[in-house]
């Protein structure tokens, strides 16, 4: 085996995967170590359309196609309303693809990976990356990993890629995470069999469904007909703030084999609350699940007849965090290792996937005129950042509860509807009018309710 490359990739995820395939094909020798042998399973099975741009410029599109399921919209339930709201992508402001894929991550992850292999990188499955190696300017120029069988290597590199997902590896060598303020959320999940879905095209959209103990109050009594709140724009639904507990919701994500993947995201205030008050000991995880099951009319309904195929639903807990450096001399950090946000929006697969490929787009350039690495990746960074950015903003706008007003308002403006459909099909990238705008909108729901978007 080569003990040195032009890049290392610490993990075989679908960021390490996309940037290792993009890099092979820029003709760069690629190294790929990824601590799993893999299929293994992941949560993250909801794509967004924009990611279909990279899946075809890598050749990896029309594979997807024929193993997953397609996804042309996402539904909005609210069980604390009693209101439904579905966006299809092909109402977005430019739509690159109408539709996206829901994919079992075990499947998907080893996809992207073999076909990083057949684009030539070097992958290697069950090594363990310990730590990255820098030279006396502090420039990293390697990698010291323990093989699969278990012996001491030292792996050389021109450029290291860290896509070691939440592990983090170069961020919590520094301790450079930090908490995103107001998303303290758990995911208790499992796949079932026999969930109901809608027929034809709109079989393969995801449902969002929100629920909580009760109605949420109109903010200061206001009612339907109330005047919209200072910055918002005339003829929209105003921006005003739900005076209610934040939302708890479900995901049911359907999966092309049968299966359907089912979460509950939940508050830490909430799984206080009720292992507390209904005395929940034993196997929490699932007992609490059961219990937001019963919370929401539409997720026990989709869940009356279905089975659920694992012995008991799993947790995951805190979801979400910045990373105060995601790039130095010599590397640069792509997907959950650069930072994750709270799943509502299915970002973190996309996130992955785009910021993988421009950043072995970036890397690619940086190694062939190394004078101007600082200025590509500084740039790299500065694109990759402001489109997490965006979506922190609302994500925290939705639980805050001003964007919940908007995306279930009667009337919703026609650009704000498509502003919002380009939301969520992922496209975050550009410096688009309707983009800026949309950041402005997000920062001006948080500030009408107090909440720090910082």
């Amino acid at each position: 085996m080569n003990s040195a490359a032009d890049v290392v990739v610490i993990g075989g995820g679908p960021g390490g995967s996309v940037c290792a395939a993009q890099l092979a094909r820029h003709g760069r020798s690629t190294i790929v170590l990824e601590r799993a042998a893999f299929p293994r399973f992941h949560l993250g099975e909801s794509l967004l359309p924009q990611s279909l741009v990279v899946f075809e410029e890598i050749g990896v599109l029309d594979a997807l196609k024929a193993r997953f399921l397609e996804k042309y919209g996402a539904r909005f339930h609210d069980d604390r309303r009693g209101k439904r709201e579905r966006f299809s992508f092909d109402a977005a402001w430019k739509p690159a693809a109408s539709h996206a894929f829901q994919v079992p991550r075990d499947a998907f992850d080893a996809l992207l990976l073999d076909h990083a292999r057949a684009c030539g990188a070097d992958v290697r499955e069950r090594w363990t990356v310990e730590r990255v190696v820098t030279d006396e300017r502090g420039r990293a120029v390697g990698v010291d990993a323990i093989s699969a069988d278990g012996a001491p290597v030292r792996i050389d590199a021109r450029f290291v890629v860290d896509a070691s997902g939440r592990d983090a590896l170069t961020a919590h060598a520094t301790g450079a995470t930090t908490k995103i303020g107001g998303l303290d959320q758990t995911a208790l999940y499992a796949h079932y069999e026999g969930v109901p879905r809608e027929e034809g095209k709109l079989a393969g959209d995801i449902d969002i469904v929100l629920f909580g103990s009760g109605p949420p109050p109109e903010p200061g009594g206001a009612g339907p007909g109330a005047p919209a709140a200072s910055g918002a724009r005339g003829g929209e639904a105003p921006a005003r703030a739900s005076a209610g507990a934040r939302p708890n919701w479900f995901w049911f994500i359907p999966f092309k084999d049968g299966r359907t993947s089912v979460g509950a995201v939940v508050s830490r205030a909430w799984m206080r609350d009720r292992r507390a008050r209904l005395g929940v000991v034993g196997d929490v995880a699932t007992s609490l699940f059961d219990v937001a099951v019963s919370e929401s009319p539409t997720a026990a309904r989709l869940l009356e007849g279905a089975t659920r195929l694992w012995p008991r639903a799993e947790a995951t807990a805190d979801f979400s965090y910045r990373v105060r450096a995601t790039s130095g001399a010599g590397w640069l950090a792509v997907g959950d290792a650069g930072g994750f946000i709270d799943p509502l929006f299915s970002t973190g697969a996309h996130l992955a996937i785009t910021g993988g490929k421009l950043a072995a787009d970036a890397v690619a350039r940086a190694l062939d005129a190394p004078e101007e690495e600082r200025s590509v990746v500084g740039a790299w960074d500065a694109r990759v950042r402001a489109g997490a950015e965006t979506f922190i903003l609302a994500v925290q706008a939705f639980y805050a509860g001003p964007l919940v007003d908007y995306l279930f308002a009667e009337e919703k403006h026609t650009a704000l509807r498509r502003s919002i459909t380009s939301l969520l099909a992922g496209d975050v990238y550009s410096d688009a009018v309707w983009l800026r705008d949309t950041r402005l909108r997000l920062q001006e729901m948080l500030a009408s309710v107090g909440a720090a978007a910082g």
